[in-house]
């Protein structure tokens, strides 16, 4: 979506709506369990319209929000909205309706990019549907977004078009750990907002009040509390956006190690806690250790051990778990990166081929629903 930045025009959110032939639960995780992420969106409508063949056949319908970047169609919307979608149809304010075609899709940053298909004949009025004159979006700078700020996040939650909610910006960085997402350390922060967000606001423009540009694309809740919205920065999604309207695929690097930020006052209290379960204590020094390592991971092939202490990938120093996530989530698949660690006070260097993190992940959430289902057969 090139020169998405340079859209004129007020932040509008255009209701998409998707068929496919797989069952949605309610909370739009597409039969996962739900295990160790927040709450996503992708907003079912209670009534959903008639299939439109008249054959009887049931067909499961979605719905969710999207902005237009540019004036050629393209619109970003978040991928689990239109997640095994056979048909997407794009509702715009004005009242047209056009089908549109998912140009490349990240599962990660959870962001697809559309394009509408042009010219194409409406079937229920036989007119042609004409791309042109489309709300094209401002984008902003969340770089410059302050803790205070007000937001207001647009949608369609429950159905319901161009549904506003005010509110402000309620933290910055927040790393998919605390968001709920911990399978996408790494991979981006979030903005934290208490503008409410509902179900058929995933997708849709999170916009700053003084100045009418969108900072972040709305995604999910946190679990359990109320008032607490997240959104993806708009500079996060915007450094994507052109490899992923050409159909790019998007890597993420993958070791398999759960990293943490240690101290030794953090050390001392784990290994109180832990004195009767293991007999090996964590080291009670500072920076970032390594809790667990997979297994058939690249991390356990090249050699990382449970309480190394990681101080340089690939050249660069880390000091917190946080920066040495988002170095392996940048890393070059399959080439060795090196990686040094403090082991019992000797410092070594290991290398290690990362892997990419989408198919790992879909791996995972296919053994999670495995196991779901053999739970509930017992």
């Amino acid at each position: 979506a090139k020169g998405g930045r340079n859209g004129q025009g007020k932040a509008k959110s255009e209701k998409l709506e998707k068929k496919n032939g797989q069952q949605l639960n309610g909370n739009g995780n597409n039969g996962d369990d739900g295990e160790d992420r927040g709450d996503i969106f992708d907003g079912i409508p209670e009534a959903p319209p008639p299939p439109d063949n008249h054959s009887g056949q049931n067909i499961d319908f979605g719905q969710g929000s999207g902005i237009i970047v540019n004036s050629e169609g393209y619109i970003l919307t978040n991928a689990h909205v239109v997640e095994g979608a056979t048909r997407v149809y794009v509702l715009l304010t004005d009242g047209r309706r056009f089908s549109a075609e998912i140009q490349g899709s990240d599962d990660i940053v959870d962001i697809a990019v559309l394009k509408i298909i042009p010219d194409e004949t409406d079937k229920s009025t036989g007119r042609k549907q004409m791309v042109a004159n489309l709300p094209v979006a401002q984008l902003g700078n969340s770089d410059q977004m302050e803790v205070g700020q007000f937001v207001t996040a647009i949608g369609s939650p429950g159905g319901l078009d161009n549904t506003c909610t005010i509110g402000i910006v309620s933290g910055l960085k927040r790393c998919p750990k605390v968001v709920g997402i911990p399978d996408k350390l790494g991979a981006l922060d979030y903005i934290q907002t208490d503008a409410a967000i509902n179900q058929g606001n995933s997708g849709g423009p999170l916009v700053d009040v003084e100045s009418g540009n969108i900072v972040g694309i709305n995604t999910c809740i946190r679990a359990n509390m109320e008032g607490t919205s997240f959104a993806i920065p708009i500079n996060k999604v915007m450094g994507i956006v052109d490899d992923l309207s050409e159909g790019k695929h998007i890597t993420h690097g993958y070791l398999g190690v759960h990293m943490s930020t240690m101290n030794p006052t953090l050390a001392r209290y784990c290994n109180k806690l832990q004195l009767q379960q293991s007999s090996r204590k964590i080291p009670e020094k500072e920076g970032v250790m390594i809790e667990k390592v997979f297994r058939n991971s690249p991390a356990k092939e090249g050699g990382l051990k449970k309480f190394d202490f990681v101080t340089e990938i690939g050249g660069q120093r880390v000091e917190k778990a946080d920066d040495a996530h988002v170095v392996i989530d940048r890393a070059t698949i399959g080439e060795e990166l090196s990686i040094k660690v403090m082991r019992d006070d000797t410092e070594i260097t290991v290398q290690v081929k990362p892997e990419d993190l989408s198919p790992r992940l879909k791996q995972l959430r296919e053994e999670r629903l495995k196991r779901k289902k053999l739970k509930a057969k017992d």
